[in-house]
């Protein structure tokens, strides 16, 4: 008996559920592209918000923000207090050749107060003097005029009231005489004469030429050593290798100077209005108007120099590796720092003239003479161009010091030694 075997029957796959082409796009309509952002700009974005939330970083924003408001309110101060002074009198011609001592310096254009405090005897003004009741004291001793101070004299009662018993004496002594005041005094007088009205006066040329140095030197030490503290934590904790394996090196120190030079010149505008409020405030609108030409041109020489010292402090950074090395990496670059803010706020004339075009000095010194009214037109220009011109060096130099250094996490390294290196 045979037998037949049956073969099992093939297994059939089931077919495969169709694919829905989805909605057919609208005739015209533009095709997706997907955007990517540039590296740099997300490492500028890191930095600014790092340093936003950084304590340090807001606080010396605050700290130099009250500098400024107190140095505001003790400039008030000091002119409300200095232009006011009581004089102790115990006769009545005293106290009037105290109001005609008044009368002189508001005639000559000084904000001068003089309150007389009478009082009963000579014994009693020197009393009120010497207990502090009245900074300066007015007797007649022997027949003349006797001004009083307890242990220096006040130079407005000195000035003033010295004047006005100088010219009660020349009235007596002309009558006695027999003649007048005003022929004694014809063509006394003295014609003040400008010979160049259309300059700033040297007094706002300097003080405004300190104040943007200082908080230039200031932002370029803080921020400079912020930036070279990242640099090299990054670096000693190895993260730059992480980050240098998705971001190009290039584009890491562009972002960083982006990021601190945008910093820098927000610190630096909110300084300016802060001041300007405070010039406005104190009816000072005189003085903003003389200082007003020069602030645009501090800002833009301010600019281009925060980026360079940007760049060499994180070059510096990069030089380091570990942060007990950063105080030795950056002594050069603060130390440059340091001789453009001495050098721009003491030199003058022909020296101020020269370093103007120097970059770096030229951050300082150009918008100082701008503001004095000693530059022509074309010379900002011509200095901001060199300046721009030596900036592509040094930061094409610093980016190069910077790419070789980064990843040199063994050994601390000197300038010097970085531009040796290879890439």
């Amino acid at each position: 008996m045979s037998t037949v075997t049956q073969s099992p029957a093939p297994r059939t796959e089931p077919a495969a559920a169709p694919v829905s082409p989805g909605p057919a796009p609208r005739p015209g309509a533009p095709a997706k592209s997907g955007t990517r952002t540039a590296p740099w700009r997300i490492v500028t974005a890191r930095e600014i918000q790092v340093k936003l939330t950084n304590r340090g970083f807001l606080l010396s924003t605050l700290v130099t923000l009250a500098l400024i408001v107190g140095a505001i309110g003790l400039q008030l101060y000091l002119a409300d207090s200095m232009g006011k002074i009581t004089v102790a009198v115990a006769e009545r011609p005293a106290g009037e050749l105290a109001g005609r001592g008044e009368a002189l310096a508001v005639g000559s254009g000084q904000d001068v107060k003089i309150t007389v405090r009478q009082e009963a005897s000579a014994e009693r003004v020197r009393a009120a003097v010497r207990a502090g009741e009245a900074e300066a004291g007015l007797v007649r001793e022997d027949g003349r005029w006797v001004l009083l101070g307890d242990t220096g004299q006040n130079d407005i009662a000195a000035t003033w009231i010295g004047a006005a018993v100088q010219q009660a004496a020349l009235a007596e002594n002309a009558a006695a005489a027999g003649t007048s005041l005003e022929e004694l005094g014809e063509n006394t007088g003295l014609e003040r004469v400008l010979l160049s009205p259309d300059k700033t006066p040297e007094g706002p040329v300097r003080m405004t030429t300190y104040f943007f140095g200082f908080l230039f030197y200031l932002a370029a030490v803080l921020l400079g050593a912020a930036l070279a503290t990242s640099v090299v934590e990054e670096k000693q904790n190895r993260i730059v290798e992480l980050i240098a394996s998705s971001v190009p090196i290039r584009s890491l120190l562009i972002g960083k100077i982006v990021g601190s030079t945008v910093l820098a010149l927000a610190q630096m505008t909110l300084f300016s209005l802060v001041g300007v409020a405070g010039l406005l405030f104190t009816g000072e609108q005189e003085l903003l108007a003389d200082i007003g030409s020069g602030l645009g041109w501090f800002l833009v020489f301010y600019v281009v120099g925060i980026a360079v010292l940007a760049c060499l402090f994180a070059a510096a950074g990069a030089l380091a590796t570990r942060t007990e090395d950063i105080q030795s990496t950056t002594t050069p670059v603060n130390a440059i720092t340091a001789l453009v803010f001495i050098v721009g706020v003491t030199v003058s004339g022909g020296t101020r003239e020269i370093l103007s075009f120097v970059p770096l000095t030229s951050t300082v010194t150009m918008p100082a003479r701008v503001l004095a009214g000693e530059a022509a037109w074309w010379e900002p220009v011509v200095a901001l161009g060199l300046s721009l011109a030596a900036a592509a060096v040094i930061v094409t130099a610093s980016a190069r010091v910077y790419r070789r250094a980064l990843l040199q996490t063994d050994r601390k390294l000197s300038f010097g030694q970085a531009l040796k290196l290879t890439d």
